[in-house]
Order: structure tokens, then C-alpha cells, then sequence
């Protein structure tokens, strides 16, 4: 099952594309980490280092090739993939790093499968396989088995290709008959055929004669010519195509439109539905990546960079939970509809149902960064004189139709509205 996954992965198109939407829409350039303890100096200071962790290769990967962001994508690629993979936390004296180890290397050959556990089904050691075939083992508490578990006591991860192979392989067979038919069938333009019982064809090469470069066929008495058509079976293959690729998006729990990338036969509330119930299965992804992957690496990261000196949180060993808090600043998601879905935020706001640091966290912002630029942007306009405009529009919005404001309608006693004016 692995083998044929990774072969299509690697070879068919619409899988991959699959893939990488999946992946595009979870985690795009990486998803970041935002402190949320409310010691603003610790805050601060946790997010640099994280980010000075995970952009260079040599600080957390083992092997230092990858980023902590081309590691994520990896670990949803593998897992989709091959079912399941493996998150070696590693301890050095530089502080925390990862090593991604893949789902073929456990030690299958042994009686516990590679995974011992105690009389609970509790993981206690993974047995793995280095790349001379020996075995080596490492302590479940610094592993991380990650895959989607379908049944309690389920131990390893199966591939998310296992629903769409047989229609990958159907789908691959016919486009292949259909590409020889219609080779075949252009190589032949037109059938000669005869309403007598004799020989046909003997001398058919006798009766070819060409003529400033072009075939001319003599036909005999009672022979008649017609032409054959190469586009026949041109619908059946669409009509085949479309289905097959629906069965496979179905599979795979992702929309037509967005695996095939084809809107042309949707309208404008279509493709939004289609996308909406996309968008529930990415949160449903990056919510589990978060809970299973993200959150396990900060803790351990954390606890070791207050070690190593890099972070200063006294007592975390002992208090977690008073240091660990993690807000993962998601990828952007673009807005089918800018300006209705930004109305509709804009209420929620006013009505209480959502707040500003929630928005900026769904369009892969951190807020505190979108305050902090904000002011400069008001300082900057302030020391060179420019006129902010957010400030006029908002003056403009408050105005009423006959050019008075709000407070002119307010005020009373007979006074002018240029007088009201001065006085506000």
C-alpha cells in the first residue's frame, strides 16, 4: 500500500496536486508561534528565539537540511502519504532538535512490530532500522507517532491514498486505451467498402497512385469510401474523466472543483459551498497538527532553551501550564468575497461575537505586530504631516445627510450650526 501511495504521489498528477493543495491551505509557509503568557518581556523574547530555532535548518533539524516550516509540510506529506511518521526528539548540548524518521524504517521484523508497549497497549520503546539494517531504539517519550488513528487500539497509520487507488488505476487504464484508440484511429481516415463478394483488396497497392505529392485510391465498380470520425469516443472520455476524479476527491475528502481546479461549471454560491466545507477539513488539519505536533515541540523546546540559559522561565519544570501557552498564527486564507465577508466581520465585531486578535490570527497575522505597525504608521504621518485618512472616514461616516454632524442635531437653544461647530 506505501509503495503504490508513494509511486502515484510521485507520477500521477491529480494526486499530487491533491497533496499539495491540502498542504497549501494547512500550513502554506509554515505556521508560526505566538506567546500568549502575558509577561510581555517573556513573550517577546520566546517568540525571537522560536523563530531564530525554526528558520535555521542547522538549529533544529538533526541533519540540518530542513526549517521547522519544510519540516511540516513534510510530516502532513508523509503522513497522507505513507500513513504514519516519526518525530525523533533529540537532546544535544545546542538545545532541542528533530529528526523526521519515516514509516519503512521501523523494525516490522520484530515480534512486538517494532513497537513495545506495556500490558495497557502504552508505547514504551520504537525499535527503528539505521540505513546498515541495524537496530537501534529510542525511548517513546522522545518519539512522536503521528498518523490518523480509525480505531482504538490502532498502532500504526494506513495511507489516505487506500480509498482512491482502485479508481486511480481504472482511471489510468482507460485514458491509456483511449490515448491508443484515438492514435489508432487518426492513422485511418477513411474504409473502402465493396458490395461484391469478391476479393477485396488483392491489388489494393496497384491502385494507388500518387498525384503532386497526395494518395489517390481508384476504387472498383460497386466500392464506396466513408470517413471515419476520431473525436467518437471524446465524450464518453470527459464524462469518464469527471466521474472518476469526483470518486477520487472523495476519497481523498476534498471538493471537485478544488482538486481538479475546474470552477467552469459551478456558480458563484457553488464553488463557495464547495470551498466552506474545504475550509472545515483544513481546520480540522491544522488543529490536529497542533494538538499531536506543534504543541508537543514548543513544550519540549521551551523546557530545554530555560535550560540551556536561552529563555529564562523559573520554575517550568515543575509549572508548565504557567509558561506553555501557544497561539499558532495559521497561513492567510483568502476571502471569497472580500468585501460581503468583510462586512459580515466588521458586524461580528460590533456585535461582540469575535474579536480583532482572532481575525488577524485567521489571516495568518499576529496583532500585536498589526498594533505595533499601526502606530508607527500614525507617528510617521504625524511627524511629516500627512493626514491620516482612517480618521477622516471615519469623520465622514458620523456626518448626516444635510452636512450637520451627530452633535449639531444635539445641541439646542437656538444656536447656529457655524456657533455649534466652534463650540465642538
Amino acid at each position: 500500500m506505501r509503495a503504490r501511495a508513494r509511486w502515484l504521489s510521485a507520477n500521477n498528477p491529480i494526486m499530487d496536486n491533491i497533496d499539495n493543495a491540502i498542504i497549501n491551505n494547512v500550513i502554506g509557509t509554515g505556521i508560526s508561534l505566538q506567546s500568549v503568557t502575558g509577561k510581555d518581556t517573556f513573550d517577546r523574547t520566546v517568540e525571537e528565539e522560536f523563530k531564530r530555532w525554526a528558520e535555521k535548518p542547522s538549529n533544529c533539524d538533526v541533519t540540518a537540511k530542513f526549517t521547522f516550516f519544510d519540516m511540516q509540510r513534510m510530516i502532513l506529506k508523509s503522513r497522507m502519504v505513507d500513513g504514519e511518521i516519526y518525530i525523533y526528539k533529540k537532546v544535544t548540548k545546542e538545545g532541542l532538535k528533530l529528526q523526521l524518521i519515516e514509516a519503512d524504517a521501523i523494525d516490522s521484523g520484530r515480534q512486538d512490530g517494532g513497537i513495545e508497549t506495556d500490558v495497557t497497549g502504552v508505547p514504551k520503546v520504537y525499535h527503528f532500522l539505521d540505513l546498515n539494517n541495524k537496530s537501534f531504539s529510542i525511548k517513546a517519550e522522545y518519539i512522536i507517532n503521528y498518523f490518523l488513528a480509525d480505531r482504538p487500539s490502532q498502532m500504526r497509520g494506513m495511507s489516505e491514498y487506500k480509498q482512491a487507488i482502485l479508481d486511480i488505476k481504472n482511471f489510468s487504464a482507460f485514458q491509456t486505451a483511449s490515448i491508443q484508440g484515438a492514435r489508432a484511429r487518426a492513422n485511418i481516415a477513411y474504409t473502402v467498402q465493396s458490395s461484391g463478394s469478391g476479393q477485396f483488396g488483392a491489388n489494393i497497392a496497384q491502385d494507388i497512385q500518387s498525384i503532386n505529392g497526395v494518395s489517390v485510391l481508384y476504387m472498383k465498380q460497386g466500392e464506396s469510401i466513408e470517413k471515419l470520425d476520431p473525436d467518437s469516443v471524446a465524450t464518453d472520455y470527459v464524462q469518464f474523466s469527471e466521474n472518476t476524479i469526483r470518486l477520487i476527491a472523495t476519497a481523498r475528502k476534498i471538493s471537485y472543483e478544488l482538486a481538479f481546479r475546474d470552477y467552469s461549471k459551478v456558480n458563484f454560491a457553488s464553488s463557495r459551498a464547495s470551498l466552506l466545507q474545504d475550509f472545515k477539513r483544513f481546520d480540522h488539519e491544522q488543529i490536529h497538527l497542533t494538538n499531536y505536533i506543534l504543541n508537543d515541540v514548543y513544550e519540549t523546546w521551551l523546557k530545554i532553551s530555560s535550560l540551556t540559559g536561552k529563555v529564562k522561565a523559573t520554575g517550568i519544570q515543575k509549572s508548565p501550564e504557567k509558561w506553555v501557552m501557544p497561539k499558532w498564527i495559521m497561513p492567510k486564507r483568502d476571502l471569497v468575497d472580500p468585501l460581503k465577508e468583510i462586512t459580515a466581520i466588521e458586524k461580528k465585531i460590533q456585535m461582540g461575537i469575535t474579536c480583532e486578535s482572532d481575525v488577524a490570527s485567521q489571516n495568518g497575522e499576529d496583532y500585536e505586530q498589526i498594533i505595533i505597525k499601526k502606530a508607527k504608521e500614525i507617528e510617521l504621518k504625524a511627524k511629516y504631516g500627512v493626514p491620516d485618512y482612517t480618521l477622516i472616514l471615519e469623520e465622514e461616516s458620523d456626518s448626516t445627510d444635510d452636512g450637520t454632524t451627530d452633535i449639531d442635531e444635539q445641541m439646542s437653544g437656538g444656536e447656529s450650526a457655524n456657533d455649534t461647530k466652534k463650540d465642538t
